[in-house]
């Protein structure tokens, strides 16, 4: 996990790597420290994530912060997360790179 851009309150992330049961405790404290530090739009670059099959959908919503204002723009999320974050109206997943862009150069 490393942060490749910050404008506050933006942070743009890559994210990579086995994301199971030993790495889970890493990101999840990495997400909630920067949200703790202020950020509040977070640009998840998730294209080299990948899930252990161990990994439960409780595991995977716990990464995310829970603050009111959060959001959180998902690159290339794999299907667990996808299917995780689903209908949760903080989440955008973007498909294309392209696509997460344009909304982090929208944002404040």
């Amino acid at each position: 996990m490393r942060a490749l851009a910050e404008a506050p309150p933006q942070v743009w992330i890559a994210v990579g790597g086995l994301l199971g049961p030993a790495t889970q405790p890493h990101v999840r404290r990495g997400l909630h420290d920067r949200a703790t530090a202020g950020a509040r739009e977070f640009f998840l670059d998730l294209r080299e994530l990948h899930c252990d099959g161990e990994m439960s959908r409780g595991g995977i919503r716990a990464l995310f912060p829970d603050h009111p204002d959060a959001r959180f723009h998902l690159v290339g999320a794999p299907d667990p997360v996808r299917d995780c974050v689903g209908g949760d109206p903080r989440f955008t997943v973007h498909t294309r790179l392209e696509s997460a862009w344009n909304a982090w150069s929208r944002e404040p």
